[in-house]
């Protein structure tokens, strides 16, 4: 079983590991276990500190450059299974390595190409994790474009490090220009929030648009001291956030305004002080004094300089160490509250009213390092006065009340963990009074005598419970004490109920404070039956992906869910189709928030119509027609989709069909449109961890995509979102995190039409996500490719996608693609060279008609070539051959056949321009040419049409008495038909006659006979016939004739019956 505390180490067997500080506001633990043996486990305590709190009793940590105090990631993908040596790290996309020794103690660096910056370390070890691994010290760094700084206009905005709120990046190198809309006025910056890495990360803030100037800048900031507010003297300034290569803070951020010229700016009254004087011109100067018990740290009086900056921050007000109090009633807080205090002090403070009163003394607020810092509270204004209590920690004591008219309270604070204090409430009271016992948050009360022997009463606001205390209390005499007899009661929020009445609130558990940890709570609202319940979200915010609440159509926690709520996106009210809504409200341990209010009553219902439905939260309603029978539709903002597109029908019970749908941003999708919107899931409100989500965008023909950021942050840099036109996205066009905006991008420009997102997210942290539109644009066209020579085209667009078709001209053969496609964009492209038309050395050709061509026609042809061209049309016609153009030298010749090989006919040998002016016909279907050249001269060649013509026939030569045709090739020239004779019968003439050539037509010989032989000899045929001569006639006279028939040895011969020789 293996724990991987990341970004730290790796812990595994009995050992108990050392206590772990985070160098980042984050933390991830992941245990693995394999199928083996079960053991006890883990148990880990967790505490959250600040990073000027991580210090050791007696020793405080300074910040340190050496490396050697910084080491923190022991990551999954740097531990090796060998004792010494570490895996092969990589090599970052668009980076270099310098190092290949991968053995313990070795040292490898990474840099970044031109134009890419390094996030993460720039160099990483090999050290021992156990006895037996060793690993690197971080994770191999990326390198990603500038995701940071940028132009900004007024009148105002805001400015925030990378990743803020969470720790910002290494390496970072991030340049703002502030440009007033105005050029006649200046530009005023706040300062919110402020932390970094005191002495090596810097924010630099400068006058005018020349970054880095010397002579322009107004300040170098590091740490956690900023001035009040910085004002430029032209209509422009610039900031600059460096970082180094080693553990940061949680960064910054600033607001910025156009003010008008020759001001400084109102730099702010001081917490519990007060300011005289309201001019902030030049020459302008402001007092400022505390409240009783501060004292004011700075200077009481400002001036507004020349160069638009006061002359000093504004003061603070501290609470005194030390002060006497003499008023009826009061506040007293711990120094710099609700801030930390200091170490190392010893704070007294002395309340002191008239003789004949004592003092009460309510806890609000406290929290002080346990054990170590303490407050005393003594029955008395001396040193030894009797102690009513000492107090340490968070726990809040109850009220203290004094016996006399003076109470002492002492501070001691230690050298080490500072905290936020405390705040009291004291009041005064007379000897026959109770103390006031005030009024309980979230209640009212009703009395306000407090003599002896009075009662106060006490109730509780709706949608909270007492849990604690009376509801009422008597100021009564006890054991010599005038007291309360009783506590006064805690209003609070309920964790579930079983709520009955027609109207009521319900509120998340700890409101208007936060709501507590670890909550299962159930509410079950009933109302009579045939009563639908209505709620309405007054307020509602939940931390996403952590912290539900389900609303159910029901009793039961299995009834219908109707919706599951985080975050803050909730429609305005439901309502339930029966008389039961089940609630359920659960949280996890770590991070809460402030909840919800929501009201809830039961429905009257109409007696003619339903009730109104209610619109969805990102949402539109379609119809207002509530009657029975009526049916209203709904329709998502852009970028959300209706996770319900049937319509709700007022039925005959007065009850809509079904629940309110809801508008959801989903994780991924496929679009078709030349405009939308792209929204992380839960959008606006965080969004979920282990996130894959993909989103297919499909442009119109010819057109591209746009994708305009609106919102943008993504935890940096485990969460990322992928661009890419080919739906690959290992090599993806943009990779995009942080919180930066990025400007606008565009995809699909090679002709594909289609552009694809891909968001992922992972365990742990989540933020607002992003809003994305996008649009179409026409993408730039190819050029005219023009024709190739001896072709046609077929197409006259340009346009990305379009198409252009090539044919070539008879006698031509195409070389290289017929069909090209534009692929446009940047490249302006077509997908492939223009084919060619050419002139082979030699064709066959079919059909009934055509050209044929010398090669390379009408270029001259080359030397040493022998060609063969063949002619073959269709049967029954001829081929009528002509030139068109024909050059030979004296010693090529082109040869004609009459067939279809050289062994045909010849029809005449050219040369020269002897072809030209000469037709030759074929006296067949078919025609063969050769083509020869020497090794000399060349010319260009020829240029030869051919068509077919119907060939003149021959006569049928019909067939022979007692007789057949075997086989009839036709009647055309060189055609055949073959001749057989009936069983008895022999032939007498040729078996085959051939269609003689020429001009007239013929048959090579006569029609043979069919005869009956007188004798002869048959051998070896299985079966046959013997005839009388002259057989259907008669024989003649004088006869004498001898058949002789030999079978196969071991055969017997058999005559049949029918055979007579009488």
């Amino acid at each position: 079983m293996i724990l991987y505390v990341s970004p730290f180490c790796r812990f595994t067997g009995p050992n108990l590991p050392s206590p772990i500080i985070s160098s980042k506001n984050w933390l991830r633990l992941h245990f693995t276990s394999d199928g083996n043996h079960r053991l006890r486990g883990f148990s880990a305590q967790y505490q959250v500190k600040k990073m000027t709190e991580l210090k050791s009793r007696g020793v405080k940590m300074l910040p340190s450059k050496d490396n050697h105090h910084k080491i923190s990631v022991l990551s999954q993908m740097g531990v090796a299974q060998g004792h010494n040596m570490c895996p092969d790290p990589g090599i970052p996309d668009r980076g270099k390595r310098k190092g290949s020794d991968f053995r313990r103690g070795a040292t490898v660096h990474f840099s970044c190409d031109e134009g890419y910056e390094l996030q993460g370390s720039k160099s990483i070890s090999c050290l021992r994790v156990t006895d037996s691994y060793v690993g690197w010290s971080d994770d191999r760094p990326i390198c990603r474009a500038p995701m940071c700084g940028g132009q900004l206009k007024g009148p105002s905005g805001v400015i925030t490090s990378p990743n803020y709120p969470v720790q910002y990046d290494n390496n970072a190198n991030c340049t703002w220009i502030i440009t007033a809309t105005d050029t006649s006025k200046v530009i005023k910056l706040t300062f919110e929030d402020f932390d970094l890495e005191r002495g090596y990360d810097t924010l630099t803030v400068g006058d005018g648009e020349l970054v880095g100037d010397q002579k322009t800048i107004f300040h170098v900031l590091s740490g956690t001291t900023t001035p009040d507010l910085v004002v430029s003297t032209s209509h422009q300034m610039w900031l600059n956030f460096k970082t180094d290569d080693t553990s940061g803070s949680l960064g910054f951020k600033v607001t910025f305004e156009e003010i008008d010229q020759g001001s400084c700016g109102d730099p702010g009254i001081p917490a519990y002080g007060k300011r005289e004087g309201t001019g902030f011109r030049h020459g302008d100067r402001l007092y400022f004094e505390c409240l009783p018990a501060f004292e004011l740290v700075g200077k009481k009086n400002i001036t507004c300089q020349k160069n638009n900056q006061w002359s000093a921050k504004k003061p603070s007000c501290v609470f005194s160490c030390f002060f006497n109090f003499t008023t009826p009633s009061g506040v007293l807080l711990s120094p710099n509250y609700p801030q930390e205090y200091g170490n190392n002090m010893h704070c007294v403070w002395l309340i002191i009213t008239n003789p004949e009163s004592r003092i009460n003394l309510a806890f609000n607020d406290l929290s002080m390092e346990k054990q170590f810092d303490f407050l005393s509270i003594k029955d008395g204004g001396k040193a030894e006065s009797p102690i009513l209590g000492t107090f340490s920690g968070d726990a809040l004591p109850p009220p203290i009340t004094t016996s006399g008219h003076v109470a002492r309270l002492e501070f001691l604070t230690d050298h080490t963990y500072t905290d936020r204090g405390f705040n009291i409430t004291f009041t005064t009271f007379r000897h026959n009074e109770c103390p006031d016992p005030g009024v309980p948050v979230n209640g009212k009360r009703f009395g306000e005598s407090l003599q002896l022997g009075s009662s106060i009463s006490f109730l509780c606001e709706e949608g909270f419970v007492k849990t604690h205390g009376s509801q009422t209390i008597s100021c009564i005499l006890k054991d010599g004490n005038v007291v309360w007899d009783n506590a006064v009661p805690r209003c609070e929020a309920p964790c579930g109920g079983d709520l009955k009445a027609p109207s009521g609130i319900i509120l998340s558990p700890g409101w208007p404070e936060l709501y507590k940890e670890a909550l299962n709570c159930e509410w079950i609202i009933e109302a009579p039956p045939g009563y639908p319940i209505k709620i309405i979200f007054d307020k509602f915010r939940t931390e996403v992906n952590y912290d539900v609440l389900e609303v159910r159509d029901g009793r039961f926690p299995s009834s219908p869910l109707i919706g599951s709520y985080q975050g803050t996106q909730v429609p305005q009210f439901l309502i339930s189709t029966s008389n039961f809504l089940y609630l359920l409200f659960t949280t996890d341990k770590s991070h809460s928030d402030i909840g919800f209010r929501i009201r809830y009553e039961t429905l009257q219902l109409q007696s003619d119509h339903c009730v109104d439905p209610g619109i969805p939260v990102n949402g539109q309603r379609h119809g207002n027609d509530f009657y029975v029978g009526g049916l209203v539709t709904f329709s998502c903002d852009a970028g959300y989709s209706l996770s319900d597109a049937e319509p709700l029908e007022c039925e005959p019970n007065f009850q809509w069909s079904r629940p309110l749908p809801s508008c959801d941003a989903l994780c991924g999708g496929y679009i078709q449109g030349n405009t939308g919107t792209i929204l992380s899931p839960g959008f606006p409100d965080f969004y979920p961890h282990n996130l894959n989500c993909t989103w297919t965008i499909e442009t119109s023909h010819g057109k591209g995509v746009q994708f305009t950021f609106h919102t943008f942050h993504l935890e940096s840099p485990h969460d990322h979102l992928l661009v890419t036109e080919n739906g690959s996205f290992s090599q993806p066009l943009w990779r995009l995190t942080g919180s930066t905006l990025p400007p606008p991008l565009s995809a699909g420009l090679f002709g594909n039409y289609t552009a694809q997102i891909r968001f992922l997210s992972d365990f742990s942290v989540s933020y607002e996500g992003f809003n994305i539109t996008f649009s179409e644009y026409d993408l730039e066209p190819c050029e005219d490719p023009g024709i190739p020579p001896y072709s046609t085209r077929k197409g006259l667009q340009y346009g990305v996608g379009d198409a252009l078709i090539f044919s070539c001209f008879p006698g031509y053969r195409l070389e290289g693609p017929a069909r090209v496609v534009c692929l446009g964009g940047r490249r302006r492209v077509w997908s492939s060279p223009l084919p060619r038309c050419v002139a082979e050395c030699g064709s066959s050709v079919t059909g009934m008609q055509g050209v044929l061509l010398s090669p390379n026609y009408p270029g001259y042809y080359g030397n040493n070539h022998e060609c063969i061209y063949s002619i073959q049309t269709q049967p029954g016609k001829g081929v009528q051959l002509r030139a068109r153009d024909f050059r030979l030298e004296d010693d090529d010749v082109l040869k004609v056949f009459d067939g279809s090989s050289n062994k045909a006919r010849l029809l005449g040998m050219f040369t020269g321009n002897e072809l030209l002016d000469v037709t030759l016909n074929s006296t067949s279907s078919s025609m063969w040419l050769e083509f020869i050249s020497n090794a000399d001269n060349t010319s260009k060649g020829f240029e030869l049409h051919f068509t077919s013509f119907e060939l003149v026939k021959c006569e049928d030569p019909g067939v022979p008495q007692f007789g057949y045709k075997r086989e009839d090739k036709g009647h055309f020239a060189g055609s055949t038909v073959s001749y057989s004779c009936d069983p008895g019968y022999t032939l007498k003439g040729p078996e085959i006659l051939t269609c003689l050539r020429g001009e007239r037509r013929a048959w090579d010989s006569p029609l043979p006979l069919c005869v009956v032989e007188c004798g002869g000899t048959i051998k070896e045929e299985p079966s046959g016939r013997i005839l009388s001569p002259g057989y259907p006639a008669p024989y003649e006279h004088n006869l004498h004739c001898v058949w002789t028939i030999e079978a196969a040895p071991g055969s017997t011969i058999r005559s049949e019956p029918w055979l007579s020789l009488c």
